[in-house]
């Protein structure tokens, strides 16, 4: 990672499950890093802490992103809001998700546009697909059925809107769902991370759709490692899926994760009423331009990132 030497970074929502991947692979490098975010006490307290500089704020003030976009050579926005449907809050997804991408445009085109941006998006921006759409290009129509799907997409077409009217460049993302540890110890908002969690205290788990649904998982090492390599690149805009390059039924994940604990057990079940309208199906990404792009592709197959993950939460709990 020697082109990043002497970078200065900055990482909103920095103190999420991905943005404290990042950190700590970046804390590596003779860079300086920023780590902006609304609550910091759990990630001031990982190993690598005193080699990040942290900024807690919220990305709804544009005069707290306006000041920490200033003179930052690369800012990376992981900024969103994933809630559980029983505790729906729109107006807090839409500050997050919609006002905070708003925030960071204004202030990259206001201060600083010409530093490399990065914004993280979703695979729920393209909702339900058919079958013949699978796996899923970059230019596949986005129908999107949750809120933080319609804010991801929203989001996304700031980004358009910007460069056309300001010139100003972004590199999208679109990530699946993203496993593996979470280094602060909160929950990584993933369903591995909860069949995990439940397995280790052998307890049994319920798995929806009766565990049909084919799925698309990657390791949050593999994510990291893309991000990176785009730090590292000439490039400056882009529209990039991002995935396993593989396809796996939720019921084999289900019995891989207990076979690997040696505890718990699962149950397959129906789709709960109150999620019924928001789940996605089958879904997995066609990752060939982001592997063309950046000599990139996922390393971790499942089997390993799972006994990964369920061996660092048996010595971290």
């Amino acid at each position: 990672m020697g082109s990043l030497k002497g970078k200065k970074i900055l990482i909103i929502g920095g103190t999420g499950f991905v943005g404290m991947h990042l950190a700590k692979r970046l804390s590596e490098v003779p860079c300086r890093v920023y780590i902006f975010g609304r609550s910091i006490d759990n990630a001031k307290r990982v190993e690598f802490a005193k080699k990040i500089e942290f900024i807690e704020s919220d990305v709804a003030d544009y005069k707290a992103i306006e000041k920490s976009v200033k003179n930052k050579d690369i800012i990376v926005n992981l900024a969103a809001v994933v809630q559980d449907y029983a505790e729906f809050n729109p107006y807090l997804d839409l500050e997050v998700n919609c006002k905070g991408q708003l925030n960071i445009l204004e202030a990259r085109k206001k201060t600083n546009p010409a530093a490399k941006y990065i914004f993280i998006g979703s695979r729920t921006q393209f909702g339900r697909v058919n079958e013949k759409d699978l796996p899923v290009s970059e230019d596949l129509c986005q129908r999107p059925i949750s809120l933080y799907g319609i804010h991801k997409h929203t989001a996304e077409n700031y980004c358009m809107l910007y460069k056309r009217a300001f010139n100003l460049k972004s590199v999208i993302l679109r990530l699946p769902q993203v496993y593996g540890p979470s280094l602060t110890g909160k929950n990584a908002h993933s369903i591995v991370d909860r069949f995990i969690r439940k397995a280790l205290e052998n307890e049994e788990f319920g798995v929806n759709g009766y565990g049909k649904d084919i799925k698309d998982l990657i390791y949050v090492e593999d994510v990291v490692g893309l991000i990176i390599s785009i730090l590292e690149s000439e490039t400056e805009e882009g529209i990039f899926n991002v995935g396993s390059g593989k396809k796996i039924k939720l019921i084999e994940i289900a019995e891989k994760i207990v076979k690997l604990c040696g505890s718990g057990s699962f149950k397959p079940v129906p789709f709960p009423k109150e999620l019924a309208n928001f789940e996605l199906g089958d879904f997995y990404f066609d990752i060939s331009k982001a592997k063309k792009a950046f000599n990139w592709s996922p390393k971790t197959k499942i089997h390993e990132g799972l006994k990964k993950t369920i061996e660092f939460y048996r010595k971290n709990g």
